[in-house]
């Protein structure tokens, strides 16, 4: 699968118009078809709205210790005062394109709910996404 393949569109993933969306558990990805921003299966609730909140910093490096890695990283993202319930995962897209083109999913592997509180999603520490780029 050539998910970001340049013959596909093009991607700044350094790019801080980036969001990530919030979803409930009726979202069934389909990688094949699915390609861009959806409000469908959208978490709604007090102190989020439709579209999520941008991931600042974003940064996109190639690094070649232990194997040549390509990472997209940026900041955590949170819905500080809100009440959300069955938050069970998120889509990050690119809200600078048109269309506003999905780059991943991520799963939560729960539905989270918050009441007047924070969610955050606090990305892995070796970044948002990361390949091991392998040459054939």
């Amino acid at each position: 699968m050539d998910a970001l393949g340049v013959a596909q569109f093009t991607l700044d993933l350094d790019d801080d118009t980036h969001k990530l969306a919030l979803y409930d558990n009726t979202v069934t990805p389909n990688f094949a078809t699915d390609q861009s921003y959806s409000t469908s299966g959208e978490i709604t609730g007090t102190g989020y709205t439709a579209g999520g909140l941008a991931i600042a910093s974003a940064t996109f490096t190639v690094t070649t210790s232990g194997g040549t890695f390509a990472t997209w990283d940026g900041n955590d993202v949170q819905w500080t005062d809100s009440t959300l319930t069955g938050v069970r995962g998120g889509i990050a897209y690119a809200d600078g394109e048109t269309p506003k083109r999905l780059i991943l999913g991520i799963d939560f592997g729960s539905a989270y709910t918050t009441a007047s509180g924070t969610l955050l999603v606090a990305f892995n520490a070796s970044g948002i996404g990361r390949v091991n780029v392998i040459s054939a």
